[in-house]
């Protein structure tokens, strides 16, 4: 941190450590009671966990052998109780008031998946069913039992939400959420923003692939802009990755597993709590995976990650906690797709036609320089480069202090730094168009310091308000070898930026009866630094730039509960905003020894509106519940490249290419979500998505055509979980959408790819052990049809299969 920052930081952890005195003297009551089910049967091992008002996880036990529960050491005021039985999907979700030692029964009924808390959208846990926000999430259990280690590729069954995995496993993945761009979607860790600060976009896409299931207890996603509350890139939607936190007696996990494409993988997940009254609590989780083969048996990738959570209680109503996220990978890079002139001549100069992909052997010989036969293909997928590479590695750290003031008041501090390095290398290896004369090397690397300070108060049952103040600070570096052998030729070159932000925001939370108001603001402005360079001439000067004009969010939801008819009808309008990533501002591409720039200091932030409409109903006395949503969203100020468009001479920056604002973009569409729990044994998730995107301007230059590539009209989503008896538990994921157009360089208009048709299927046998002990048997196998399809043009693997063990104890 800077002296600026380094005295923010001071302040801030003066504050939430100024009222000590008060918070030592809050006394710490006990809370006990039974667990029971429907028909009032004691209900052993049932996994309770109790979380603060203000999102602070208090405790995690278990019933014992009569049901009976205890948690001790709980500072008076408001709290949410969530409890569940396994294997059967028993649950209960009730807020509690504790004042004095506390006795609450709890009884177990059958649910749905969304009948639990979420934070994401809320800034204070609030119960789905009473969220006004389109709110989903996925449980950390459930990517055990579908033998799941990518967190996004769990989240296909979730209604607006488009996932893309290119290639094999850890080539790549993309978020989309309701036809917008991937960088318009936000990932947190725990609450907090993780983004790339040295990609092209700053967004968390170029990690996305390497996030895998470590120790994460639930991820949990909203629907629609979520600035207010979240800052730049929440335009299109919110991914929320929640970190699990530990407590009770001390557990443990090891897997190992192997399969097809010579992969494999081992995981690792250790919690407890010490002590007690257990003051210190503890998760976390580490795997190692592997793949050899990969889709055409040369697309080796490796990553080593980790995950995990602590929280000391200095005193009853003062706690410290921390987390880290981090992985280390490595992976082999194809090429792009192409257009080679045998397969262009097939193209006929239409702008419209089918994908059809060149055949695997013919891919083989142009990947050996041999003559192909296209026959009637229109591309060539993603073939081999033999000396490409990626290596790529990120950590996200957070220190958070909470002070309790009193039950319904609560202050906090975080800090959080996140690190990205990113390492490319490239040789005169390989058949492609832009192949270097030596092995090149390119390193990106980006770290964001976010320094938040925020309170939380509950006025009773009817009000909630958290307030807070947020500085951010990002700073991107990169570094160019184009390989020479010899110093004369040999040309080294490096670029830096850096940016910061202060940020203001409100959220208030009003309840009358059946009628519930949220309104949230934020405000946020940003200021550049001045840039550096060598190996090329800088034309942005080296002072730091004028503070830039600021960016307003705000946010209005409502929502009306018929509780007659167990009905809710929510609308949301609100505003979002991407503030451009330095590269954005002040990017240049080195190559050769010749430097281009095509960055633009004054670049304004983009802007979006949007607008919802939806219920949601519960039938069956709970275990089903059907939601609809009707949307729009409005992109405006678009941060585009353009090359040939931008005039040197009337450019500030002599610029023939680069960065600009541009006009916007439209998306419009229907999610329709059902979800039930039809026997104790059973959960069906279904989603349909109905989406219309366009730009503004025409996706494919020189045309009328305005529709957004890469996106589909229809989506489908379902996903199926069945226990049979207490042993076994099967798992079936299927998803599908319609075609969607794409462009390739040099092909004259745009082709339409038939849109992926994926099921997995996954198999769980337990072997109980003494007491919590215990064996699972388990096998996956992914895209079972066996069918070949391309995402963006890059081959799929057809089916393949992991089996495995899981020591639990």
């Amino acid at each position: 941190m800077g002296p600026r920052a380094s005295r923010v930081a001071r302040a801030a952890l003066t504050i939430a450590c100024a009222l000590p005195v008060g918070a030592a003297a809050l006394r710490a009551d006990t809370l006990s009671g039974t667990v029971r089910d429907a028909s009032g049967r004691p209900v052993p091992g049932a996994d309770i966990r109790i979380d603060r008002f203000d999102g602070a996880s208090a405790y995690r036990v278990r019933s014992d052998q009569a049901g009976a529960y205890s948690v001790p050491a709980l500072v008076p005021g408001s709290y949410w109780l969530v409890a569940h039985a396994r294997p059967f999907l028993l649950s209960s979700t009730e807020r509690i008031q504790v004042e004095g030692n506390t006795v609450h029964d709890v009884e177990l009924a059958l649910a749905p998946l969304e009948d639990s808390i979420t934070v994401v959208g809320n800034a204070l846990p609030a119960s789905a069913a009473d969220s006004a926000k389109s709110v989903a999430a996925v449980d950390g259990g459930d990517y055990r039992k579908r033998i799941e280690p990518s967190l996004v590729e769990g989240l296909r069954a979730i209604a607006g939400v488009r996932v893309q995995r290119l290639r094999t496993p850890g080539s790549g993945a993309t978020v989309q959420f309701r036809g917008l761009r991937s960088h318009d979607t936000a990932v947190l860790i725990d609450g907090l923003r993780f983004r790339d600060a040295s990609s092209v976009s700053g967004e968390a896409t170029p990690f996305l692939s390497d996030m895998a299931y470590f120790d994460t207890e639930r991820v949990e996603v909203q629907r629609g802009a979520s600035s207010t509350l979240y800052g730049s890139h929440a335009v299109g939607g919110v991914i929320d990755i929640r970190s699990s936190r530990g407590g009770g007696p001390a557990h443990a996990e090891i897997s190992a597993e192997a399969g097809g494409l010579g992969s494999a993988r081992g995981l690792v997940r250790i919690g407890g709590g010490l002590g007690p009254v257990q003051r210190l609590i503890y998760s976390g989780g580490g795997s190692h995976r592997n793949v050899t083969r990969g889709v055409d048996g040369f697309d080796p990738y490796r990553n080593t990650g980790g995950q995990g959570y602590a929280r000391f209680t200095l005193a009853p109503a003062l706690t410290l906690s921390g987390r880290i996220f981090g992985t280390d990978s490595f992976l082999a890079i194809n090429e792009s797709p192409s257009v080679p002139d045998a397969v262009l001549a097939n193209l006929g100069g239409k702008l419209a036609v089918p994908a059809v992909a060149l055949p695997p052997h013919e891919v083989r010989a142009y990947e050996a320089g041999r003559e192909i036969r296209a026959g009637d293909a229109t591309f060539v997928p993603d073939f081999n480069d033999p000396d490409a590479r990626r290596a790529a590695s990120f950590y996200a750290a957070a220190i958070i202090l909470r002070h309790q003031i009193s039950p319904d008041r609560s202050l906090r501090a975080s800090y959080q730094q996140v690190r990205t390095k990113r390492r490319f290398g490239d040789g005169p290896g390989g058949v492609g168009a832009f192949e270097p004369p030596f092995s090149t090397a390119a390193r990106y690397t980006g770290r964001i310091d976010t320094l938040q300070v925020r309170a939380d108060l509950a006025s009773g049952p009817r009000q909630t308000l958290t307030a807070g103040y947020e500085f951010e600070r990002e700073r991107y570096e990169d570094r160019h070898s184009n390989g020479a052998p010899d110093a004369a030729r040999l040309d080294l070159t490096e670029s830096s930026a850096q940016q910061s932000s202060h940020a203001a925001f409100v959220q208030d939370s009003l309840r009358w009866k059946s009628l519930q108001v949220t309104v949230a603001g934020r405000y946020q402005v940003f200021r550049l630094s001045g840039p550096s360079f060598t190996g090329g001439s800088n034309p942005y000067g080296l002072t730091a730039a004028d503070p830039l004009g600021g960016a307003f969010t705000a946010d209005l939801s409502l929502a009306y509960f018929a509780r007659d008819s167990n009905t809710k009808l929510r609308a949301h309008a609100r505003s979002g905003y991407r503030a451009p990533a330095p590269f954005e501002r002040y990017g240049a591409s080195f190559f050769l020894g010749t430097a281009s720039f095509w960055g633009a200091p004054s670049l304004s932030p983009e802007r979006s509106v949007s607008y919802e409409a939806g219920f949601d109903q519960w039938l069956a006395r709970g275990k089903a519940r059907a939601s609809a949503t009707a949307y729009y969203a409005g992109v405006r100020d678009v941060v585009t490249f353009d090359f040939g468009v931008i005039d040197p001479a009337t450019d500030p920056w002599g610029r023939s290419g680069g960065y600009r604002n541009g006009v916007g973009l439209l998306s419009r569409g229907i999610e329709v979500d059902l979800s039930a729990s039809p026997t104790r044994s059973t959960t069906l998730r279904a989603a349909y998505t109905y989406v219309n995107s366009d730009s503004k301007a025409p996706t494919v230059p020189g045309t009328d055509f305005h529709k957004a590539l890469g996106v589909s009209d229809h989506m489908f989503g379902l996903s199926a979980i069945q226990a049979i008896g207490k042993r076994l538990e099967l798992a079936l994921d299927w998803s599908a959408m319609t075609s969607y157009p794409l462009r390739f360089f040099r092909a004259p208009g745009w082709q339409v790819f038939p849109g992926p048709l994926k099921v997995d299927a996954a198999c769980t046998y337990r072997v109980p052990l003494e007491g919590a002990r215990g064996i699972d048997i388990f096998v996956m196998v992914e895209n079972i049809l066996n069918r070949q399809y391309y995402e963006d043009g890059q081959a799929a693997p057809r089916a393949w299969a992991v089996g495995g063990l899981r020591f639990r104890f």
